[in-house]
């Protein structure tokens, strides 16, 4: 099998053991699933308790697509995975959202790019393109059989970020808070298949715009990694906020050449957000200071970083 461009979060073992060209294992999976495929187009079938998706059991018959059952509502943050079962080919698989307006079996007798073909919907290609009303630009990296495609909706700014492997590939789409959208997915590629393999929905809250701003500040994050089990429950929580390599931090802290990051975004959430900064610049001045549940008062640090 040739890997090139497949992006798999799997192992070698996983993927030499398919069955009927799909996996069967559950790496990067949660097991968080708080919504399911509930509308399909005819060329398309669900599987897994709703959470599976197969397109084209058969041969392949233009484009077949899915819908969530999750209206996606303001002042939310949503995020969610998309795990790809199988070989990915032909002219397009795509992970995005939509509007009701989208009708799943428009393109059922076409293969064509169907998220983001008008201006009901936002794709993420296989083939590392993005597109909203029929404009398609380069994005990001290309995924394919074994990776898992993170979409982090805010709809308290009304942007959406895509992750590859659970890293983040920037802002995507922006001006998106005032339309009812749902969850999307489209195939022209016969016999592929999808899993929603986590879910996520909240209103921002104190530890997760407290979050964003540790991490965005190396001095700040190197402290919050030392505190016995806060790690591991916020890095499980809010997986799409937490950093997971040195690497990627110094990916979020240098972005001239990126999409502009959903952190800057999250600013804007909150106003209590715009202060959390100056709590740790004049070396923790409110000794009481918290971070739901995250007291770093008893830290004498310099917390000193550039805001």
């Amino acid at each position: 099998m040739n890997f090139q461009y497949l992006n798999p979060i799997c192992t070698q073992e996983c993927i030499d053991d398919i069955v009927e060209g799909r996996l069967q294992c559950h790496c990067g999976e949660d097991g968080i699933n708080e919504w399911h495929w509930s509308m399909v187009s005819t060329n398309a079938r669900v599987l897994n308790n709703s959470r599976d998706i197969l397109f084209h059991p058969y041969i392949s018959s233009g484009t077949g697509a899915a819908r969530g059952d999750l209206e996606l509502k303001p002042n939310f943050h949503y995020y969610w995975e998309i795990k790809m079962l199988t070989m990915l080919y032909g002219t397009d698989v795509m992970v995005g959202v939509g509007t009701s307006d989208v009708v799943l079996n428009n393109w059922k007798y076409k293969a064509c790019s169907m998220l983001g073909i008008d201006s009901s919907s936002w794709g993420y290609s296989y083939r590392g393109i993005i597109q909203h009303d029929n404009v398609r630009k380069r994005y990001g990296s290309k995924f394919g059989f074994g990776s898992i495609i993170g979409v982090h909706l805010d709809m308290c700014n009304g942007t959406l970020e895509y992750y590859l492997n659970k890293k983040p590939l920037g802002i995507a789409f922006t001006g998106l808070k005032q339309f009812k959208l749902y969850p999307l997915v489209s195939s022209t590629a016969a016999q592929s298949a999808m899993r929603i393999s986590r879910t996520y929905a909240e209103k921002p809250t104190l530890q997760m715009l407290a979050l964003v701003v540790i991490c965005e500040h190396s001095a700040l994050y190197k402290v919050y990694e030392e505190i016995p089990g806060l790690y591991k429950l916020y890095e499980s929580k809010y997986s799409w906020i937490v950093p997971k390599t040195d690497a990627e931090q110094k990916y979020r802290e240098t972005k001239e050449d990126k999409p502009v990051a959903y952190k800057s975004h999250l600013r804007g959430s909150c106003c209590v957000f715009h202060h959390i900064p100056q709590q740790y610049t004049h070396g923790c001045h409110n000794p009481n200071f918290t971070t739901g549940g995250m007291n770093m008062a008893h830290r004498h640090r310099d917390y000193s970083a550039p805001v």
